[in-house]
């Protein structure tokens, strides 16, 4: 699927028809058909957006690289800009779990867990656990339990902490090469963009299993972000950050 624009950073499901896509280098998110590719609406922010989170299909949340984050509304087939506020650093992943959000860091890395005013709730940061556990965590993911998975780029490397941020394990696999994009999609199916083997994973939280389920022979490749969507059983996989294109698969 070709959306038209480049530099794709993050997407999401908003119904069996529409997709919410951040651009970052035009500094839009644009809400496509997911059936044509067309353009139904977009919106431009005042900073380069990063990653994206949806609410009940009505509102998005996205992070910016001018330290803030910004409420988009969707309106059945427009978008409009909601407040906005400052948070704490060069925040780049985004994820919820109820009524908050979850939210990372770059430099130094930490997470954060956010009320919906950007009161923080909960910290965790490299310094205070004293350990390196977070090194490159530009993308995260929360399951519908709360689990919170967070994919180390630099670590090559997915761990996982309770909704409180504390951690509950780290997982790693020579198969697992510079991860980037992370979704969970059931109790005990994450799946992750292993973007320097060209692999989509599954990750099977509960035996720590790691294995390949699309890979180069797919046209998989330098995966960078996906998205999945239940009702249809479709992946969106971007196979290259700078590519605009979206890469869509039917799962059995």
């Amino acid at each position: 699927m070709e959306t038209g624009g480049g530099s794709i950073n993050d997407i999401a499901v908003v119904s069996d028809t529409r997709l919410l896509v951040i651009v970052h280098a035009t500094t839009k998110v644009i809400l496509v058909n997911s059936q044509t590719g067309g353009t139904v609406a977009q919106v431009t922010l005042k900073g380069g957006p990063r990653r994206l989170c949806m609410f009940d299909n009505i509102r998005a949340v996205v992070t910016l690289d001018d330290n803030s984050l910004q409420f988009i509304n969707i309106n059945g087939d427009s978008l409009e800009l909601g407040r906005s506020f400052r948070v704490n650093g060069d925040v780049w992943g985004i994820s919820r779990s109820e009524d908050r959000l979850i939210v990372s860091y770059e430099s130094p890395p930490w997470l954060e867990v956010l009320s919906m005013d950007g009161r923080v709730i909960h910290t965790f940061s490299n310094q205070a656990a004293g350990v390196d556990v977070f090194k490159g965590p530009y993308f995260i993911s929360t399951s519908a339990a709360g689990m919170v998975y967070v994919s180390n780029r630099s670590k090559s490397t997915i761990t996982q902490l309770d909704s409180n941020l504390h951690a509950i394990r780290t997982y790693s696999d020579p198969i697992l090469q510079g991860p980037r994009g992370i979704i969970s999609v059931s109790a005990d199916q994450v799946l992750v963009c292993s973007h320097e083997n060209h692999r989509i994973l599954l990750l099977c939280p509960s035996t720590g299993a790691i294995t390949s389920i699309l890979g180069q022979q797919d046209g998989i490749k330098e995966p960078y972000a996906l998205t999945y969507s239940p009702s249809q059983r479709k992946l969106y996989v971007v196979p290259d950050e700078w590519s605009g294109r979206i890469q869509v698969f039917q799962q059995q």
